[in-house]
């Protein structure tokens, strides 16, 4: 029997051992403090066979306060207050003890002096273990059991002094893991004071606090506003180069943070606590449905007021007086901080102290900066400082090395002459090019076979054949209408003939009928002439002799009808002479038509330089032969003016002159100062936008 006992003593050694192992591994996993005691209380209860247990933790004031339970039910204490107050002073007293206790129901726990101290409420035996984290005493592990033998109660009370000292262990690495924690955020926060603090230019002050800002809160997204005169202005947005200020989202968040700043409160959204003024929560939805935030703050950033002076005697008690006395009135902002979250909607776990630690740091640098560049003739001030580090001994020779020749090339500019070349877009023309109108209304019925893009034809060629069914039926009524009265006028003069029976009055009339059918046939016979010639208008001919420059003519006009006038299809002679058709921008005619002027006065042309698109490489000439006098807008190039340039098409290979090619030309319009040449432009920008304007 005694083998039995102790091999049932063994297994259950074993088991205690592998729940402790399993309790430190459970300890050894990264667990928040409430779920790493409740998994430990449920395999306490469980191997002991505990009616209920508790675990307790000194919070942040000094109060123990339970992080779990489980069954306390089944204790009775929560059945009247008297006895749970009573179970509060047994809570304390065990907290001060230096070990672990036992607790048998009913029984009062007395200190060395023999005094009462408290008493167990319930009718369960306590075993208690307190909570050691670097030697302080941090928790207490309470467990509800029935009475049993002493042995056992003891093993009870050994059992759970080891699993106390593995939760302290744990407590322990926590707290390391805390202060490892702190001492980085610390070092975050000491890095962002001081990056927050080393430049005095606003716009950078406001980029760095919102590149910093947001590793510091934690957030996704943070936004800078400044005010620029007398508007809140967004300068920096975390993670972004730049800010597009067209952009929607751009003034959405604008006009949010200035109500909130007229509001002078901070924003915290969502915040159920409070409810938001009209203005405020209709700027706030809109700014929402563009940002898509689930959440975020707008701290407006008041200009901080100035610290009491410590003189040698001891603090200003006046100065103290007037920093803490209430403002006579509201401070206006000088910027805002916005923090955003997209997947976050509360400010848990710190969120809210270390977006207002952010804030005071932003709000004492952007009004330093403020300060600092609202000093009068700041400008020229700070261009003096930088000044000043190109004047000392070290680096005076290359001062004086970048003057020579920032000096040489403006006199370069000035003095030095470059050929001024204007340059306009335009295409490769053959001369000789006529447009094929309909010259009558109709529906094109057929084309000529082989008609296509790029088909010779000669002059007079047949090219098209127009179909007119009014045409049609008004030479068909004319017709019919001059056969009748043809035929009423043989009648009639049949009858004057040969019929010697008619009076004389009958004879007269019908005299006079015949010579009226004879009219009305003439008048007939002069329609059929004219939709004759209408009806040869529906021949439609070729005016020269060229080659067919449309593209795509057949899918373009077989069975399309067509208007008087419309233009068909062009023709184009390419073995006679080309030019160029160049649309110069009407703000450069002047320099082209004082240089053509002036060829034209010493008997020379004016010179053009151009490529063609199919061959950039090459360069040609030609010369200026007439330039119109009426601008056209044209397009995205706007108001331009066409210049004819007359080229030499011996020059160009033969697979160049395509009709329509684009070409870049480039008229030379005489000599001017290299600075001229490069910067017309800009010249005369400013000469009509600036001094124009001033004047």
């Amino acid at each position: 029997m005694s083998t039995v006992d102790e091999r049932a003593i063994e297994e259950a050694r074993a088991q205690i051992r592998a729940l402790v192992a399993e309790i430190e591994v459970l300890s050894r996993n990264d667990l928040a403090e409430a779920d790493f005691f409740r998994g430990l209380l449920d395999r306490v209860l469980e191997a002991m066979g505990a009616v209920a247990g508790l675990v307790w933790l000194v919070g942040d004031q000094g109060r123990v306060e339970p992080i779990c339970h489980t069954g306390m039910q089944a204790t009775g204490l929560t059945d009247a207050a008297d006895s749970q107050e009573a179970h509060g002073r047994l809570v304390q007293s065990l907290m001060g003890s230096p070990a672990g206790l036992l607790v048998p129901p009913r029984a009062a726990l007395t200190g060395a002096d023999g005094r009462q101290l408290a008493d167990n409420p319930t009718d369960l035996l306590v075993v208690a273990a307190p909570l050691d984290r670097a030697g302080t005493r941090a928790g207490l592990v309470e467990v509800f059991h029935q009475p049993n033998q002493p042995d056992v109660e003891r093993g009870y009370l050994t059992f759970l002094d080891q699993v106390a000292a593995v939760a302290g262990a744990y407590l322990e690495r926590r707290q390391l893991k805390t202060l490892d924690s702190q001492q980085t955020t610390l070092a975050q926060v000491d890095r962002f004071s001081r990056a927050v603090h080393e430049t005095l230019d606003p716009i950078a002050t406001a980029f760095v606090l919102a590149n910093e800002a947001r590793r510091i809160i934690g957030c996704d997204r943070v936004s800078v506003l400044v005010k620029r005169g007398r508007r809140l202005r967004l300068e920096a947005v975390s993670g972004q180069e730049s800010i597009e200020r067209r952009a929607t989202a751009v003034q959405a968040i604008e006009s949010l943070v200035r109500v909130v700043a007229r509001a002078g409160d901070p924003l915290w959204h969502p915040d159920p606590a409070s409810e938001l003024p009209p203005q405020i929560e209709e700027e706030l939805e809109i700014y929402i449905d563009e940002s898509h935030a689930t959440s975020l703050a707008i701290i407006p950033l008041e200009k901080p007021r100035p610290t009491p002076v410590v003189k040698p005697g001891g603090v200003d008690a006046v100065a103290v007086a007037k920093a803490e006395a209430a403002p006579k009135r509201a401070p206006e902002p000088i910027g805002a901080l916005v923090a955003e979250w997209f997947s976050s909607s509360s400010f848990d776990g710190g969120r809210r102290a270390r977006v207002e630690l952010v804030a005071e740091h932003g709000k004492v640098a952007i009004a330093n900066a403020l300060a600092h560049t609202s000093l009068p003739l700041y400008s020229l001030l700070n261009l003096l400082g930088k000044s000043r580090a190109l004047t000392t001994a070290r680096n005076l020779p290359r001062t004086v090395l970048a003057a020579l020749a920032t000096l040489a090339g403006i006199l370069a500019l000035v003095f030095v002459p470059a050929d001024l070349r204007l340059e306009g877009k335009g295409t490769l023309e053959p001369v000789h090019r006529r447009d094929v109108f309909a010259e009558i209304e109709g529906v094109v019925a057929k084309l000529e076979p082989g008609l296509e893009h790029g088909a010779d034809v000669k002059q007079d060629q047949l090219l098209a054949v127009l179909r007119n069914t009014d045409l049609e039926v008004a030479l068909t009524d004319v017709l019919g209408r001059k056969a009748s009265s043809e035929e009423q006028l043989s009648s009639t003069r049949r009858a004057l003939l040969e019929d010697s029976k008619i009076s004389a009055d009958e004879r007269t009339r019908m005299a006079g009928r015949a010579a009226q059918l004879q009219r009305e046939i003439e008048s007939l016979e002069a329609q059929r002439k004219l939709y004759e010639t209408k009806k040869r208008d529906l021949d439609v001919r070729s005016p020269i002799d060229g080659v067919i420059v449309t593209w795509q003519v057949r899918d373009r006009l077989v069975l399309r009808p067509v208007e008087k006038g419309q233009v068909l299809m062009s023709v184009a002679d390419k073995t006679g002479p080309w030019e160029l058709e160049i649309h110069m921008p009407d703000d450069r005619l002047g320099h082209v038509n004082r240089a053509a002027a002036e060829a034209k006065r010493s008997g020379r042309e004016l010179e053009v330089d151009y490529i063609v698109a199919t061959d950039p490489g090459t360069r040609h000439r030609g010369t200026v032969k007439e330039i119109h006098e009426q601008a056209e807008v044209r397009g995205e190039q706007g108001n331009t003016v066409l210049v004819r340039v007359t080229i030499d098409p011996q020059r160009h290979e033969k697979e160049e002159l395509g009709a329509g090619a684009s070409v870049t030309a480039r008229i030379n319009c005489g000599k001017r100062p290299l600075g001229y040449v490069w910067f017309h432009d800009v010249l005369s920008f400013i000469q009509s936008q600036i001094l124009f304007r001033l004047w």
